[in-house]
């Protein structure tokens, strides 16, 4: 289903009840905070379930049909699932962000990742605790701290642009 950022969104199975994954086809400002705070709890079942990781599919019905979102109705879903994450002191990690190919061209669908916060920030500062360590054996100046990221935001939503026709 999912590698190495690539998604097939051709080829998702219904949403299950139990485990790690949760699809959401929209989540607009029309979400009160009861809405989000019923969210978090959720969050926090899929949490338990992946065992400290769950992953959310916008644009995604629960049938599994990945219908996609127009930019703007993305953009307010992954607001909302921001705010359920806070609350549910998560954070969210974008795995992949595609369209649509059995839907209107431009519609946008993502793989967002879940994690606890507290988790999340021990495993950053273990990794630039190791790059501090061996920063220090280096001469003074020649210090550099690099950090790997996934591919710059800009060059996915360039791409994503040019393969959904827009």
């Amino acid at each position: 289903m999912l590698q190495g950022q690539c998604m097939d969104w051709d080829e998702l199975p219904p949403e299950n009840d139990e485990g790690c994954v949760e699809y959401k086809w929209r989540l607009g400002p029309e979400h009160s905070h009861r809405r989000v705070d019923r969210l978090a709890t959720q969050m926090k079942f899929r949490l338990a379930e992946g065992s400290g990781k769950a992953f959310y599919l916008l644009g995604v019905r629960d049938s599994g049909f990945a219908e996609g979102l127009s930019a703007r109705e993305h953009s307010e879903a992954v607001s909302v699932l921001m705010a359920a994450a806070g609350a549910a002191d998560c954070i969210l990690l974008l795995e992949a962000l595609g369209c649509s190919t059995r839907s209107k061209k431009g519609r946008l669908c993502s793989v967002w990742r879940l994690e606890q916060r507290q988790a999340a920030v021990s495993k950053l500062s273990k990794q630039l605790h190791l790059c501090g360590s061996l920063a220090d054996s280096l001469p003074r100046g020649r210090c550099r701290m690099e950090v790997a990221a996934p591919p710059v935001a800009k060059e996915m939503i360039e791409q994503l642009a040019l393969g959904c026709g827009q």
